[in-house]
């Protein structure tokens, strides 16, 4: 008889433990701060290379390109204007923006930097 107890204790036991460990759900890391960080990066790097010097649409396209080839991340300047990733038949989700102000010849201009994939 106290096999059979044993026997059925252990049953419930073992469905009560799985039910509870399957409603445990485990918490989704916030990346948000990475994302920001790696938009920064990629726009200093941008800067820091010239790209505003002499700001030309193929220029600033070309050191997408080259950042484009160490992240794997699809890159925006002001919207779609200028990026390193046309065409395609996939749309593009944006993961981070950052707005920063450039000034050229004497005017204050604000652009737009996104990070996609």
């Amino acid at each position: 008889m106290q096999s059979l107890e044993s026997i059925i204790s252990l049953f419930f036991f073992i469905s009560i433990t799985t039910m509870i460990l399957m409603t445990y759900l485990p918490q989704q890391l916030d990346d948000s701060l990475y994302r920001l960080q790696l938009a920064e990066d990629s726009w200093r790097v941008l800067y820091l290379n010239g790209a505003f010097e002499n700001p030309s649409k193929q220029s600033i396209e070309s050191r997408l390109r080259l950042i484009e080839d160490e992240t794997g991340l699809c890159l925006f300047l002001d919207g779609i204007e200028t990026t390193n990733c046309r065409g395609g038949e996939e749309s593009h989700t944006i993961i981070s923006s950052v707005t920063r102000t450039i000034i050229h010849d004497g005017e204050p201009k604000q652009h737009t930097f996104s990070i996609g994939k």
